[in-house]
C-alpha cells in the first residue's frame, strides 16, 4: 500500500507540466554550461541538479500534505472529545402500587459518575442520586398521602418516566416526565444536568460565562415566540402582555428547566400552567444561539 501510494505520488510528480519559458530557461543554462570550464561546468551542473533536487523535494511535500490534511483529516479532529467526566445510568428501582383505583408506577434510575481512568467521582455521584432520590420520593409521599385521605375512594394514576435526553461530549442530561391523571392530567419535567468538564451538577446560569446576564435575551425571546405563535394561531394563548399582568411570564432563572436538544439548540421547558392555561400542557421554546452566541461557553451549543 505504502509503495503504491509512493508511485502515484512520483507519477503525479512526473506529469506536473513544466511551463514553457521556464523549459526554455533551462535549455538555454545547459547549452551555456556545456561551453565553460569542465570546473565551472560541473559547478553549474551541481547547482542545477541540487536546486531541481529541492524542487522536487518541495513538490513531494506538497503532495504529501495534500495526502494527509484533506477534509476527512479535518472532520475526524473536530470529533475528538473533551476531556472530563463520564455521567451513565447504572441501573433502576421501580415504585409500583396499586390500591383499587389508584396506581403509581415510578421509575427510579441510579448514576454512576466517573473520571477519564474509569474511577468512580463519588461526591459527583452521590450529590446527583441524592436529588434524584429527594425529588422521587417526594412524588411517591405524596401519593401516598393521597391514598390514605382518599380511603379507597380515590382515582389517581402517577406515572414517572425517564430518559437520557443529552450525552454530548460536554452535558450529560437525564429528563424525568411525571404524568399525574384524576379528573385530568397534568404534565410535569424535571431534569438534571453534569457538565462533563467538571463533573458537577449545573443549572441553567452553568451554560454561560460567569456573571453574564442569560436571563434577559432569553427572557426576550421566548416572549417574542409567545407571540408570534399566538399571531399566528388564535388557538394558542401564553400568559405575555396579558390582561392579567401578575399571571405573565416575567423572566427565566437559574432554576427554570432546560435541555440541550440534538441540533446542539437550547431549550426551556415550562410545566403545564407555568405561562399558559392548563390545555397548552408543557410547553418548550428552542432559543436560536445567536441570542447567547456572546455569553455561552464552549461545547454546549451549536
Amino acid at each position: 500500500m505504502k509503495n503504491e501510494r509512493l508511485k502515484n505520488m512520483q507519477q503525479d510528480y512526473e506529469q506536473i507540466p513544466i511551463p514553457n519559458d521556464l523549459r526554455q530557461i533551462v535549455e538555454n543554462s545547459i547549452q551555456e554550461a556545456k561551453k565553460e570550464e569542465p570546473e565551472m561546468k560541473k559547478s553549474k551542473i551541481s547547482l542545477y541538479i541540487r536546486r531541481t533536487a529541492e524542487c522536487a523535494a518541495a513538490i513531494l511535500i506538497v503532495i504529501t500534505i495534500m495526502v494527509n490534511s484533506g477534509a476527512s483529516v479535518a472532520h475526524a479532529m473536530t470529533k475528538i472529545p473533551v476531556i472530563g467526566a463520564i455521567a451513565e445510568i447504572v441501573t433502576f428501582r421501580e415504585y409500583k402500587n396499586v390500591d383499587n383505583n389508584m396506581e403509581a408506577d415510578v421509575k427510579i434510575p441510579q448514576v454512576s459518575v466517573k473520571d477519564e481512568s474509569g474511577s468512580v467521582l463519588e461526591e459527583s455521584t452521590q450529590k446527583i442520586n441524592k436529588s434524584i432520590e429527594e425529588y422521587t420520593d417526594e412524588i411517591i409521599a405524596q401519593y401516598e398521602s393521597d391514598v390514605k385521605a382518599a380511603d379507597g375512594e380515590g382515582h389517581m394514576d402517577v406515572k414517572l418516566d425517564y430518559t437520557v435526553i443529552t450525552n454530548s461530549d460536554r452535558l450529560f442530561s437525564i429528563r424525568f416526565d411525571q404524568l399525574l391523571v384524576m379528573a385530568s392530567g397534568t404534565q410535569m419535567v424535571k431534569i438534571y444536568h453534569i457538565d462533563k468538564s467538571t463533573g458537577e451538577m449545573m443549572d441553567l446560569s452553568g451554560l454561560f460565562q460567569d456573571g453574564a446576564d442569560f436571563a434577559k435575551p432569553i427572557s426576550d425571546n421566548i416572549k417574542e415566540q409567545m407571540k408570534a405563535q399566538m399571531d399566528s394561531d388564535e388557538n394558542l394563548v401564553y400568559w405575555v402582555d396579558s390582561d392579567t399582568p401578575e399571571w405573565d411570564f416575567k423572566t427565566v432563572t437559574s432554576d427554570t428547566t432546560f435541555y440541550i436538544n440534538e441540533n446542539g439548540k437550547l431549550v426551556i421547558v415550562f410545566d403545564e400552567y407555568e405561562v399558559a392555561p392548563g390545555y397548552m400542557g408543557s410547553v418548550e421554546f428552542e432559543i436560536p444561539t445567536e441570542v447567547v452566541k456572546d455569553i455561552v461557553q464552549d461545547g454546549f451549543l451549536e
